[in-house]
């Protein structure tokens, strides 16, 4: 139907997200081991050789800008400092983002 069609198309940020987290190297990018969160473990080699493949911006600052304007929020103390949080994206509910 149209309404499934303009849903599915709706956030291609957040479902691209969720292609790079199931494809690339976690050594690189990877979720946490809840599934709640991710992180970006080399940022260089995320710079180079992830970036361009999903997004247009090839900037660590720009993606970031990009997670914010879409309501992720970095985690700032504790274990998980410096991961990427958002209540609707989960690694266990693709469905949500």
């Amino acid at each position: 139907t149209a309404a499934t069609t303009t849903t599915s198309h709706s956030n291609p940020f957040p479902r691209k997200l969720m292609e790079m987290l199931k494809k690339e190297d976690p050594s690189v990018v990877s979720w946490l081991p809840r599934g709640d969160a991710f992180t970006v473990r080399n940022p260089d080699r995320f710079v180079m050789d992830v970036l361009p493949k999903y997004f247009r911006h090839t900037k660590l600052t720009s993606f970031q800008r990009q997670l914010n304007l879409y309501g992720f929020r970095r985690v700032i103390k504790g274990p998980d400092a410096g991961a990427y949080r958002h209540e609707l994206f989960h690694r266990d509910h693709p469905e949500k983002c």
